[in-house]
C-alpha cells in the first residue's frame, strides 16, 4: 500500500448549546490520507479551530514527504516532516498541524491492521476512565448556573469544569480588578453550587487566562494564590489555566502554594516545549491535548516524562470528533491518566443531548464512546473509529472567517 495524496478538508458547522451561548458555529480542520487501495486515514489538527484557512498550505508544504510512502513506519515519516519543518515548526502552528497529518497517518495504519490506535501506541492501560463535561464560561444568572450543571450531569458526567468570573454578553468575563473581588466571585458560585448539589460531583475551574477578551482582568500569581487558597475549603478537582503560558516559573510558585492541584498545557505545542516547562514541575496535572502538541506519539512520551514526576495527566479535548477520538486513544494508552475532557454531551445516547447541536462533534464516530456513570469506555474499532461521511464538508460548507473569536479591537464576537 502507498500513499497517494494528502489533503485538507476545511467544515463550518452550527455549534449551539443552550448553555454556551458565545458560540453559535465553529470549524475544523480535516487531513485526509488517500491510498492506492480503497482505505483513507483520516485526522484533525486544533488549529482548524483558531485559523482554519492556514492549514492547507502547510498540509501542502508536508505531502510531498508521504507520498509514494508506505504508511506503516509513522514514526519515520514523521521524524522526515519534523525534519523538513525543523527551522519554523519545531513549536507553533507548523507542529499543531502536524498532530492531524500523524492522527491520519495513525487512523490508516490502524485500519491496514486490524486494531485500533491506543494498540499502535503501547496498548490499552485502561478498561475506562472518569470524565468531565467541559463547560465553558459560568453563566451570571445562578438559575442557568444551576441548569448547566444540571444538563451536563444527567448526561452522564459525574464531573463538570465551568469558567472562572461570570458570562454576561458585552460584559467582561473577568471584571474584578483586584484579588479580593476574584476571591468573592470564585467562592460564592462554588458555595452556591455546593449548596444546590452538595458533593455529588467532582467541580473543576477553569480561568481562561490565555483566551480571553482585551476587556478581561489577568490575574498575577498574587491574585491566583489569593483565589485558590480560598477556595481550599470546598471540594475542588482541579483549577486550570488560572496564570497565563507566559511565565513558568509563576506557575510552579503558584503549585507550592496551594493544596487544589493546579492544571495546565493546553496552549503547548510540542514535546520539545512541554519538556522545557515540566522542567520547572508547574501542573499537579498536566493536560496534555494530541490534536495540538505534535501528535498522539509525542503526547505519548510526554505522558511517560509525567509519570517519572510522578504526575497525574488529563486529555484537554475540544477539537471535533477526530481530535477528540485521538485524545481518548492516548490516554487510554497513558498508565498516568487521571481524568479525559469532554464536550458536554453523550456521544452513546443522543437522546441525552437535546441541549446541544454540534455536528462536528457528534456526527462523526463510527461507533461512540460509551459515557456511564462519570467514566468513559472507547470502542475497539479498527483505528481511531471516525469517519468523515459522504456529503458532510457539502452539508457544512467552510465559512471564512469563521476561526475561534477574540474579542479585541479588530476582531469581533461571532454574529
Amino acid at each position: 500500500m502507498k500513499i497517494t495524496k494528502v489533503r485538507t478538508i476545511l467544515s463550518t458547522a452550527p455549534q449551539r448549546d443552550v448553555f454556551m451561548k458565545s458560540r453559535v458555529r465553529r470549524s475544523a480542520a480535516f487531513i485526509v490520507i488517500e491510498t492506492d487501495t480503497e482505505l483513507t486515514g483520516l485526522g484533525e489538527t486544533y488549529a482548524g479551530y483558531f485559523v482554519p484557512e492556514c492549514v492547507p498550505d502547510i498540509v501542502a508544504f508536508y505531502e510531498p514527504i508521504l507520498i509514494g510512502q508506505s504508511p506503516l513506519d509513522v514514526d519515520a515519516l514523521y521524524r522526515r516532516m519534523f525534519i523538513a519543518g525543523k527551522f519554523w515548526a519545531r513549536v507553533g502552528l507548523g507542529s499543531i498541524v502536524l498532530s492531524g497529518i500523524e492522527a491520519a497517518l495513525l487512523d490508516l495504519k490502524g485500519k491496514m491492521l486490524g486494531v485500533p490506535v491506543y494498540e499502535l501506541l503501547g496498548g490499552r492501560c485502561h478498561e475506562s476512565l472518569p470524565c468531565y463535561a467541559t463547560g465553558g464560561t459560568s453563566p451570571h444568572d445562578r438559575g442557568e448556573l444551576e441548569g448547566k450543571v444540571e444538563a451536563y450531569l444527567s448526561c452522564g458526567f459525574n464531573a463538570v469544569k465551568l469558567g472562572a468570573g461570570l458570562y454576561r454578553p458585552g460584559h467582561p468575563i473577568l471584571a474584578s480588578r483586584t484579588p479580593q473581588e476574584a476571591r468573592d466571585v470564585e467562592v460564592s458560585k462554588v458555595e452556591f453550587l455546593r449548596e444546590r448539589f452538595g458533593d455529588t460531583f467532582q467541580l473543576n475551574l477553569d480561568a481562561h487566562m490565555d483566551n480571553l477578551a482585551e476587556g478581561d482582568h489577568l490575574w498575577d500569581v498574587a491574585t491566583a494564590k489569593f483565589v485558590l487558597n480560598a477556595l481550599e475549603a470546598y471540594p475542588i478537582g482541579f483549577f486550570e489555566e488560572a496564570l497565563p503560558y507566559t511565565d513558568m516559573r509563576a506557575y510552579a510558585e503558584l503549585r507550592k502554594a496551594t493544596t487544589i492541584p493546579v492544571a495546565g498545557g493546553e496552549c503547548l505545542s510540542s514535546m520539545e516545549e512541554w519538556r522545557d516547562w515540566l522542567e520547572h514541575k508547574p501542573f499537579a496535572l498536566a493536560q496534555l491535548d494530541a490534536s495540538f502538541m505534535g501528535g498522539l506519539m509525542s503526547f505519548i512520551k510526554i505522558a511517560r516524562l509525567c509519570e517519572l514526576q510522578g504526575v497525574n495527566i488529563a486529555t484537554h479535548a475540544w477539537s471535533a470528533t477526530p481530535g477528540a477520538a485521538a485524545n481518548l486513544h492516548a490516554a487510554f494508552a497513558s498508565r498516568n491518566t487521571a481524568i479525559c475532557e469532554m464536550a458536554a454531551y453523550n456521544p452513546s445516547r443522543p437522546e441525552l443531548n437535546k441541549h446541544i447541536e454540534a455536528p462536528l462533534m457528534t456526527e462523526l464516530w463510527i461507533e461512540p464512546p460509551v459515557l456511564e456513570n462519570g467514566r468513559v469506555k472507547l470502542a475497539d474499532t479498527p483505528g481511531l473509529g471516525v469517519r468523515l461521511p459522504d456529503g458532510f464538508a457539502e452539508k457544512y460548507p467552510f465559512e471564512p472567517g469563521s476561526g475561534e473569536f477574540c474579542s479585541v479591537k479588530g476582531k469581533v464576537l461571532l454574529p
